[in-house]
C-alpha cells in the first residue's frame, strides 16, 4: 500500500494540473516551481539532482550491478559538476585524488588516530583548492578558480575512498570504480543540463515521490546486478568476507519470516 501511494500520489497531484481541470490553477500554483526567480530555480536544481542521484546510484548499483566508491559521492560529485562545469570538474578531481593516494601513505604512517588522519587530508585538500584559486590568477584560467566551488568534503572522501580500494582490492578495482563513479556523476550532470529535463523537475516536484517509489522497487524486485561481470574480480578474502555477509544476512531474513 505504501509503495503504490508513493506512485498513486504524484500521478494525481500532476493529473491534476492539466489545463482542462477545475483544479490546474490551484495545483499549479500550489506546488510548482516554475514561478521562482532564476536564480532560485537553479539553487532548487542542486536540491531537486540529489534525490534524482539517488534514484540513478542506485539503478547502476543494484540493476546493473556496477560497483562504485559507496552510495552518496556520484550524486555530490554531480552537484559540484553543475557549478564547476563537468570537463574542469573532472580534471580537478582527478589532480586532488592523485595528491591524496600520494600523501595517504605518509600520513597513515604516522599512526594517527582516524579523525586526526582525516583532518590532516581535509586540510591538504582545502590547500590544493587555494592553489588552484592562486593559478587561476596567475594564469588568468578562470576554470581553475571554479575549484572552490567543490566540496571539500566531497573530495576528500573521494579521495580516501579511492586510496582504502586501491590499498584492499588494487589498481583495476580502484580505477573501475573511480571512473564509474565520475561517470554516474557525469550522468546525472548531464542530464539537470538539459533545459526541458530540468523545467521538468520544476513544473511537477512531486516527481521526487515518485523517484522514492522507484528506489524501492528497484531494492525490491530489480536487483539483479545485470552486469556485475564487468566488475574486476575481488581478492579472495574480502569475497569470503562477503560471502560471510550474505548468508548472515539471509539468515536474519529467514529468522523474520519464521516470526511471522
Amino acid at each position: 500500500m505504501v509503495l503504490a501511494m508513493l506512485f498513486i500520489g504524484p500521478l494525481l497531484v500532476a493529473v491534476g494540473k492539466w489545463a482542462v481541470l477545475p483544479t490546474s490553477e490551484f495545483f499549479t500554483r500550489t506546488f510548482s516551481l516554475a514561478d521562482l526567480s532564476t536564480g532560485m530555480q537553479r539553487r532548487v536544481t542542486y536540491v531537486l539532482s540529489v534525490p534524482f542521484g539517488a534514484a540513478v546510484v542506485v539503478f547502476f548499483r543494484l540493476f546493473l550491478g556496477i560497483r562504485l566508491l559507496g552510495p552518496f559521492r556520484s550524486i555530490l560529485i554531480a552537484v559540484a559538476f553543475q557549478i564547476t562545469g563537468i570537463l574542469p570538474g573532472l580534471f580537478f578531481l582527478a589532480t586532488v585524488i592523485g595528491i591524496v593516494v600520494v600523501i595517504r601513505g605518509p600520513v597513515k604512517a604516522l599512526r594517527l588516530p582516524y579523525f586526526a588522519r582525516v583532518s590532516v587530508l581535509l586540510s591538504a585538500v582545502a590547500l590544493i583548492m587555494l592553489f588552484a584559486l592562486l593559478a587561476s590568477t596567475w594564469l588568468g584560467v578562470a576554470s581553475l578558480g571554479r575549484a572552490a566551488y567543490f566540496p571539500i568534503v566531497v573530495l576528500c572522501l573521494m579521495g580516501e575512498g579511492f586510496a582504502r580500494t586501491l590499498s584492499k582490492e588494487g589498481m583495476m578495482s580502484a580505477l573501475w570504480r573511480g571512473t564509474m563513479t565520475a561517470l554516474v556523476a557525469v550522468f546525472i550532470t548531464f542530464l539537470f543540463q538539459i533545459n526541458g529535463f530540468r523545467e521538468l523537475f520544476l513544473r511537477f516536484p512531486e516527481l521526487l515521490i515518485a523517484e522514492t517509489g522507484f528506489i524501492v522497487v528497484i531494492a525490491e524486485f530489480l536487483d539483479f546486478r545485470l552486469l556485475a561481470w564487468l566488475n574486476p574480480p575481488v581478492p579472495s578474502r574480502l569475497a569470503a568476507i562477503g560471502v560471510t555477509k550474505k548468508a548472515k544476512a539471509a539468515a536474519q531474513k529467514a529468522g523474520r519470516l519464521r516470526d511471522l
